[in-house]
């Protein structure tokens, strides 16, 4: 894919043909393309007054709104680098990432005013704070920054391997790792949506992934640089997502398994009228079949899987929707447990140990080579060199793979749990349960839920002649960790599962709970 196009750049262009259309429905105002593109140049050219250079890190902890969108656009409009932040991490994890990254803004909700302020203090590479709100003593006002900045298109040459993004993933060790995103990636990953999805100009797409996930930007610029509308709240909930899609006539969503449960629990969900309704994409965490029959069965239109490494290796596989049979053959109800066959552009293998391709039905580690793969992880070269080899990505998902080249995922990222498409990674977890003075050791594991689609579980080893309760593990996480990372249950044992050289059967700890799940994980 040579020669891609900036997607900030593509949206400009577009803009010159839909001027008049509406780009973005808010669940607060509506935005239109060309009084999106003028935004967003007034807002590039306003950074690069306030001395925001190429290749500066902004940073952006905020819920999605037309606001965090055209600011994300106008970061990467003035040759600068967007970083969404998950505006659900406690203080010090902002911190961390504040202090990986170097950012010279920092944009901001007003909920999250006081952290940015905190932080600040410490991490002395910001120069300006910027409030999606009214601003305040030493904090500039959005709108401001946006009506002192010009209307031209900013001056500033986009080149393709310029970094663009550097968004965040958790790493098993606990610390996040940075994937940079260059503009081709960007662009490439746009384009491989664009192949398997296809978007219309005449599309309304609701999404609902935030912007501290990777696939929250990567939808709506799909639909951006299509012409088509993209609809936006600032956070899900299910009766206004019902209404939104019935009454706005919405022709396309993307949503995780949580959000699509609860809108089956929408009380009068199946007299709704979703007629507009063609394609509701799904992904980032587990579906159970019960689950997605009952969900073709109320919204009546074509279903589309989308799985991929997400922040380091964008959508590497997709079962569409000619593979979605309910009430078919054998095989065909087996391949809705698939997470379906790789995507355009991009090489996948599911290989040993050795490298070398597995036979059909045999566990392998998914590999995958591309254009949208990340280039590296921001200022770790040794975390690169394990996971970029020899131009391959091994991001850790475990998988089989059928005669028909069909995937069936096993394992996440070396035990990840994928909470209502929140990537949870276990270590992180344990350790702050080997903190408290009661607990031996102690394992976490994800298990099936019908709302979240996995939930956090631990099981704990209480140290000899001490009590504890369910009540007061989960209490202590919640003092030390962001709360949708606590666990939602606890289970005490008297020993952990253990091989031969002492690593914990995590897998057995799982079995139990996913043996009848329809899907192994």
């Amino acid at each position: 894919m040579p020669g891609m196009i900036p997607i900030t750049t593509l949206v400009h262009e577009v803009a010159r043909v839909f001027g008049p259309k509406p780009a973005i429905i808010s669940d607060r105002w509506t935005v239109t393309y060309a009084e999106l593109d003028e935004r967003v140049n007034r807002l590039a050219n306003a950074f690069i007054e306030l001395g925001v250079q190429n290749g500066d890190r902004c940073a952006v902890m905020a819920t999605d709104s037309i606001e965090h969108i055209e600011t994300a656009l106008a970061i990467c409009r003035a040759g600068a680098v967007y970083v969404p932040l998950n505006y659900r991490l406690r203080q010090d994890e902002v911190g961390y990432l504040l202090s990986d990254s170097d950012p010279v803004l920092l944009i901001v909700d007003s909920d999250y005013l006081d952290i940015a302020t905190s932080v600040r203090q410490i991490v002395t590479s910001i120069k300006q704070v910027i409030e999606f709100g009214p601003g305040r003593e030493d904090v500039l006002s959005h709108e401001d920054v946006v009506n002192r900045g010009g209307t031209s298109y900013p001056n500033v040459a986009l080149r393709p391997d310029d970094v663009v993004q550097i968004q965040y993933s958790s790493g098993t060790t606990g610390l996040p790792k940075g994937a940079v995103l260059t503009h081709h990636t960007l662009s490439s990953r746009t384009a491989i949506g664009l192949v398997e999805s296809g978007r219309f100009a005449s599309d309304i797409s609701f999404h609902n992934a935030p912007f501290f996930h990777v696939a929250g930007s990567q939808l709506d610029y799909s639909v951006l640089v299509r012409g088509g509308t993209v609809v936006r709240h600032r956070q899900f909930d299910a009766e206004r997502a019902a209404n939104a899609l019935e009454e706005l006539g919405v022709t396309s969503a993307f949503f995780v398994p949580s959000m699509i449960n609860a809108l089956l629990q929408v009380p009068d969900i199946s007299q709704r009228d979703f007629s507009s309704l063609r394609l509701i994409e799904y992904g980032a965490a587990p579906m159970p079949q019960a689950q997605l029959r009952s969900a073709i069965d109320v919204f009546g239109c074509s279903f589309v899987q989308l799985f991929g490494a997400g922040t380091e290796g964008g959508m590497q596989a997709v079962l569409p929707a000619e593979d979605h049979v309910v009430g078919g053959t054998e095989a065909q109800t087996r391949r809705l447990s698939s997470i379906g066959r790789p995507t355009s552009f991009t090489e996948v293998r599911v290989v040993n140990e050795d490298g070398n391709a597995v036979a059909p039905g045999e566990i392998g580690e998914i590999i995958s080579r591309g254009p949208a793969n990340m280039r590296e992880y921001w200022g770790k070269p040794e975390a690169t060199s394990e996971t970029l080899r020899n131009g391959w990505l091994h991001a850790g998902d475990m998988a089989t793979v059928d005669e028909d080249g069909y995937l069936y995922l096993v394992d996440r990222k070396k035990d990840m749990i994928i909470r209502g498409g929140e990537n949870i990674y276990p270590t992180e977890i344990e350790l702050a349960l080997c903190e408290h003075p009661k607990v031996l050791e102690a394992a976490v594991i994800g298990v099936p839920d019908d709302h979240w689609g996995e939930n956090v579980h631990a099981i704990v080893v209480v140290r000899p002649g001490e009590t504890l309760t369910g009540e007061e593990v989960i209490e202590f996480c919640r003092q030390r960790l962001a709360s949708y990372k606590k666990p939602a249950a606890v289970e005490f044992v008297d020993e952990l599962p253990r091989n031969a050289s002492g690593k914990i059967l995590k897998r057995e700890l799982r079995a139990p709970y996913w043996k009848d799940a329809g899907r192994s994980i």
